[in-house]
């Protein structure tokens, strides 16, 4: 509207020159014409910065502030690192009937294992390996003379295979420790066809405990290796 007005003022006067002057007041008209342009442009500069001026306070406020009532809140997630477990080697050649078989695994630099060989009062080999240290918490990984079996387990069995592909069958349980805290136990049957005895891997411990390490356990019996030694 303000842009029509300002052309209409200037027609107006555009045509007053000429009514009193007549054609010789070219000149004038010149002058009159460059004035009103003038004004006309810096009016409308003017009119811009001044709408400019008056948004950028809006834009800011709305930017910073939220809208009453939006429900949006700012939270802040910490995310703590994952630890990670470095993980030993442990070998040694066990000689059952006068037969070497090397038994291989690996298991965690902060757990504590025990080495036990053949001996006439202990006819069993192998390793026995505590979680985090805990006394309560056992893994043990051997071979016996006697034949082993999972028929007194409540579950099972289920097909276990190890990273290296050899195969067993799982068997495990569930009970409950003499302060009333669950537990749980299983037992790993391999299928190794050595001349020197039979092999397994076995668990017993707090349920909370096998929970919070369930992983670790898992790959500690899948990085199992049973071999004939030469």
């Amino acid at each position: 509207m303000m842009k029509k007005r300002r052309k209409s003022v200037l027609l107006l006067a555009t045509m007053g020159v000429f009514l009193i002057n007549g054609c010789g007041a070219k000149e004038e008209v010149q002058e009159i014409l460059s004035s009103v342009e003038e004004q006309t442009t810096v009016a409308n500069e003017t009119q811009l910065e001044t709408f400019v001026q008056s948004e950028e306070p809006t834009k800011t406020e709305s930017a910073s502030e939220p809208e009453p009532g939006s429900g949006q809140e700012t939270q802040t997630t910490q995310i703590l690192p994952v630890k990670e477990v470095k993980y030993m080697d442990i070998v040694h050649i066990f000689k059952p009937y006068e037969q070497a078989v090397e038994i291989s695994l690996q298991v965690p630099e902060d757990w504590n294992y025990t080495l036990w060989d053949v001996e006439e009062e202990s006819p069993d080999w192998g390793y026995t390996v505590k979680v985090q240290g805990r006394e309560d918490a056992i893994l043990g990984i051997f071979g016996q003379h006697g034949t082993l079996t999972g028929a007194d387990s409540s579950n099972g069995p289920k097909s276990f295979l190890t990273s290296q592909g050899m195969t067993g069958q799982y068997f495990w349980d569930e009970y409950t420790l003499d302060d009333g805290n669950p537990a749980i136990q299983g037992t790993i049957i391999f299928d190794t066809e050595l001349l020197a005895g039979f092999y397994g891997a076995s668990f017993n411990m707090p349920k909370s405990i096998y929970s919070e390490n369930k992983d670790i356990i898992d790959k500690v019996f899948q990085s199992i290796v049973i071999k004939e030694a030469q």
